[in-house]
């Protein structure tokens, strides 16, 4: 895979992007893709222990207000395949609450499009988190942490975060 270089600050939509493999393809969010990923997000939200809450337009206008106004220390990659919005995730580096150690960055979302096959769905999962390792690493992050509030298919879900080169350090307990 090419270096995916996404600067803290400054990020110019649309000049940094990645060729993953074939028509697969990593760059920062864009206003454009806002109606394409809503729907992903969407799909997304419908799989989730929240799916009993009703999905929310206004507050995801809020995300991306705030996403689009590429704060320091923010980031959105979104993935395409052959022109088409295919998934996104969404992170935040920042530090330790009792440290005043290196940043570390939190995934509050990773989500692919669901219309797509297994393998295609997971090519594009990893190439996410490509994107944030490398943005963590340009940072110097110490640790990303991946939430996964889904609470659907975990198995399948656990190989493909160890896949990733993730290591279960804890979980989510819902009551």
């Amino acid at each position: 895979m090419d270096t995916l270089k996404i600067p803290e600050t400054d990020v110019e939509p649309g000049k940094q992007a990645v060729n993953v493999s074939g028509g697969l393809r990593v760059r920062v969010l864009e206003p454009r893709d806002a109606e394409n990923v809503r729907a992903i997000l969407r799909q997304h939200h419908a799989m989730t222990v929240f799916r009993d809450q009703p999905f929310s337009d206004w507050k995801l206008n809020e995300h991306y207000d705030l996403i689009f106004s590429r704060p320091p220390r923010m980031i959105a990659p979104m993935a395409e395949w052959d022109g088409k919005a295919v998934g996104v995730a969404w992170a935040i580096a920042d530090s330790y609450m009792l440290s005043d150690g290196p940043l570390f960055v939190t995934v509050h979302v990773i989500a692919v499009d669901l219309d797509l096959g297994p393998v295609r769905r997971a090519k594009i999962f990893l190439a996410l988190v490509g994107a944030i390792r490398q943005w963590a690493a340009s940072l110097n992050a110490s640790h990303s942490f991946i939430h996964v509030t889904t609470g659907s298919n975990i198995e399948a879900t656990d190989r493909l975060m160890k896949a990733a080169g993730a290591r279960y350090v804890g979980g989510a307990y819902v009551v």
